[in-house]
């Protein structure tokens, strides 16, 4: 069948895109093993400190494990953070809200209180970004239970979310300038803004953006009091 001009320039456009997009991924997956192996390496002593802090605190084991995943259907891992909270089985309670969680403020240990306000308890996700299951900037990654809230609650927002191709990030548009208050709406809206304009050059501002809201625990991923994330 005789190609229209029409046809070739879009399938030049569409090559070009892929094209783009194959070199940003394995640029972006080159900056994640070199700043994370180089931060691992440097905040080593901090890891084994904070570590020894939580486990005299909370008597429990400094690092736990939690099953997420941008989608139900997509690829699920065990995403890594240091412990906040103390052992109590209110704070295994299933959720009724995603972003809306019970009062927990009385199970966060002192150390917990400025990991979460600092954000420092989503460090050890660094070996998430070595293993290859997250990246230094992308979507902000759900628990299953939440993912499938979504998915009975908000189906049509959770579609939108199958159309993201990012890995989960530890850092990211919705975890900088989300807005829990608002739900889901916010953080499908902030995802494609990430999808439609990530490249190396935004990926370093939100990661310079990241910086202030370590020093200055504005981190707005970390409620404590009445609403809560476990």
């Amino acid at each position: 069948m005789k190609k229209t001009p029409y046809s070739e320039s879009v399938l030049s456009e569409e090559i070009g895109i892929k094209e783009s997009n194959s070199f940003y991924n394995i640029l972006k997956r080159i900056f994640d093993l070199i700043l994370s192996v180089f931060l691992v390496a440097l905040l080593s002593p901090f890891f084994v400190l904070i570590s020894l802090i939580i486990f005299l605190e909370t008597g429990n084991s400094p690092i736990f494990a939690q099953q997420r995943g941008l989608i139900l259907e997509g690829n699920e891992f065990r995403i890594f953070k240091f412990r906040t909270l103390r052992h109590n089985k209110l704070a295994l309670k299933e959720p009724l809200h995603i972003f809306r969680k019970e009062d927990l403020s009385g199970l966060v240990t002192f150390s917990g209180f400025v990991l979460r306000r600092t954000g420092l308890d989503e460090l050890p996700q660094l070996l998430n970004v070595l293993k290859g299951e997250m990246s230094l900037v992308g979507p902000r990654p759900l628990s299953l239970w939440d993912l499938q809230m979504m998915k009975e609650n908000d189906p049509a927002l959770y579609n939108r979310r199958k159309f993201i191709t990012s890995k989960p990030g530890i850092t990211g548009y919705w975890q900088i300038y989300g807005n829990r208050q608002k739900g889901v709406h916010d953080l499908i809206e902030a995802d494609e803004h990430y999808e439609k304009n990530k490249s190396f050059i935004f990926d370093l501002f939100l990661i310079a953006m990241t910086i202030p809201i370590m020093f200055f625990t504005k981190h707005s991923d970390a409620i404590i009091g009445k609403y809560n994330e476990f």
